[in-house]
């Protein structure tokens, strides 16, 4: 009988286990009897045998025979995955996160399955550490592409879950953000798609309507309605959407009803009436 229960443990298979895994209790009883071979076959039928990692199956008779050593090694495990995940910025309730880090432990799983447990538990509040500056960095991204208002919190959150996951990098969502901007701005789309953003593409354009509109360049903003009238122009003579030349920029800017209140308007309008008055001889 004693041999046959020290063999029946180098398989992990002990008393211990039967209240928890009852398919065990025939393995057990054979084991027991000294019936190694029918023991083995029995066990190997077993889903406990089929569907446990060696791994897996140490931590259980350890919980089941040794339940403090069991706790101080899930409280390691618990400290370990919470450093590694401050650095990402992981928010979560203390309690899930205790809840799927010890199930994670008992059932063997490394980091990244711990990770994708954690996403799949749908209680993640929030990021911040690494994920949140990535993803303040790729917002910035968009707006540097003209692109940022047609992306909202929900994409946003996927995409911190998918930086999170590991499913995606930084560099795939500035490839999504420039094919946007490329769909959005198609007289641009060339060099958006070459990597040259839109803001520098257009510097020319808001610039100018910040010279001629006395304004600080800063306040021009994509959605401002004379921007989006330049850079969304489509030539009539080819019926498609181009880069508006300089000189059309200009005009297309003192056509504004703005304009005309302008001081630099008002200082042109005065000049052509001197300049009129002159060649009348008037003045």
């Amino acid at each position: 009988m004693a041999d046959g229960l020290q063999t029946a443990a180098s398989y992990g298979i002990s008393e211990a286990l039967l209240a928890t895994y009852p398919e065990l209790k025939n393995v057990y009883a054979l084991f027991k009897a000294g019936d190694e071979g029918a023991a083995l076959e029995a066990l190997f039928k077993t889903n406990y045998y089929r569907t446990s990692n060696s791994t897996v199956k140490t931590r259980q008779k350890q919980k089941l025979e040794q339940p403090q050593v069991y706790a101080d090694s899930v409280t390691k495990y618990k400290l370990a995955a919470r450093k590694r995940l401050v650095s990402s910025g992981i928010q979560i309730d203390t309690a899930t996160f205790d809840k799927v880090v010890e199930d994670a432990y008992a059932r063997g799983l490394d980091d990244n399955q711990l990770d994708q447990a954690i996403l799949s538990s749908n209680k993640i509040t929030g990021f911040g550490g690494e994920i949140l500056g990535d993803t303040v960095a790729l917002k910035s991204y968009a707006n540097s592409f003209g692109v940022n208002q047609l992306l909202n919190d929900s994409y946003w959150t996927q995409k911190s879950k998918d930086l999170f996951a590991g499913t995606v990098t930084a560099q795939d969502i500035q490839d999504e953000i420039r094919t946007l901007s490329a769909s959005a701005y198609p007289a641009y789309s060339d060099q958006i798609l070459a990597g040259v953003s839109f803001d520098s593409q257009t510097s020319n354009v808001k610039q100018t309507i910040a010279t001629f509109l006395e304004k600080d360049p800063t306040t021009i903003t994509n959605d401002d309605k004379t921007f989006r009238m330049i850079t969304q122009w489509v030539n009539p003579n080819t019926g498609k959407a181009e880069k508006m030349p300089q000189w059309l920029v200009e005009k297309t800017v003192k056509s504004t009803d703005e304009w005309g209140y302008t001081k630099n308007a008002l200082a042109t309008l005065d000049s052509m009436s001197k300049k009129v008055l002159e060649e009348w001889r008037l003045a």
